[in-house]
């Protein structure tokens, strides 16, 4: 079993539980067979005293003891480009959609270099904790960029909000579709991006990542009592690792709208989503 756990839940898992609670925990996972997901967007958050205070001790103590547990990481950035090439070699050769292998890599630094081997690839002993002191020293942005780009979110939302065609479900998914294609310099007909982006909406499980990124966006958009949260870049990077785990936590806002958008389109990725550590230790 494969269990993605956001970044409140890892630093409650070794931080806050006691050491035998958490060996318990890590037992659990050896005896299943299981393994913790980690990602960019996890893994980094977790790195947040660096920014708040320079506290780097408490950082690299809980990535280590992360570290001894069952894992595996996966390049999340990479996911919606596997899925719209499959998407697009499906429909052209009119077959149905084959999912795409998830994104898997071996160490962090293939995570920080998703579409290109790391420089680093050659270290034979490269800790996650190494990894993570040395990005800090290179480039301390690396940590403190999600409330600036919250701040772009919230401007998109506003933007999108005072457009009269927010609401048009289909051509937006289409714009998006189209502007993806652009963005992972996928060659594809243009005059034939409407027909693909209808094909893809016919199932949730065609591009199930960058489906349903969209819906639970839209999902934001549409309710007007929701600005937005700092949070809201990391849960969207988290929601697409969802189709790729077994089991994940999330906080109850975003559970709140992929409840909705399996409502709205028939598919099932909020019975892969948990309240906290606790709930998943029920699964093992």
């Amino acid at each position: 079993m494969r269990i993605y756990l956001d970044s409140r839940d890892l630093i409650l898992l070794v931080e806050k539980k006691s050491s035998d609670e958490t060996l318990r925990f890590e037992e659990k996972l050896r005896q299943g067979q299981s393994e913790l997901v980690f990602s960019m967007h996890n893994i980094m958050e977790c790195c947040a005293p660096l920014v708040h205070a320079g506290e780097s001790s408490i950082v690299m103590k809980t990535l280590n003891r992360l570290e001894q547990m069952p894992h595996v990481y996966i390049a999340e950035e990479q996911i919606e480009l596997l899925e719209l090439r499959e998407a697009t070699s499906a429909f052209l050769e009119r077959r149905e959609y084959t999912p795409v292998t998830p994104p898997l890599v071996p160490r962090f630094d293939y995570v920080v270099s998703p579409f290109h081997e790391p420089p680093t690839k050659e270290y034979i002993q490269y800790g996650l904790a190494h990894m993570i002191y040395e990005l800090w020293h290179e480039d301390k942005s690396l940590f403190a960029g999600h409330p600036r780009h919250a701040n772009r979110l919230r401007g998109i939302l506003k933007s999108n909000r005072g457009r009269d065609d927010y609401k048009r479900h289909g051509p937006n998914f289409q714009n998006t579709v189209l502007r993806n294609l652009l963005l992972y310099n996928i060659q594809f007909p243009e005059e034939r991006v409407q027909e693909l982006s209808e094909w893809i909406s016919e199932f949730p499980s065609r591009s199930p990542a960058g489906r349903l990124g969209y819906e639970v966006f839209h999902k934001l958009l549409r309710n007007l009592t929701d600005d937005g949260e700092d949070s809201d870049i990391p849960d969207f990077a988290h929601i697409s690792c969802t189709p790729y785990v077994d089991a994940m936590t999330l906080d109850s806002r975003m559970r709140g709208y992929v409840a909705q958008v399996d409502k709205s389109i028939g598919s099932n990725f909020s019975q892969k989503l948990y309240r906290n550590v606790k709930d998943i230790e029920v699964l093992l």
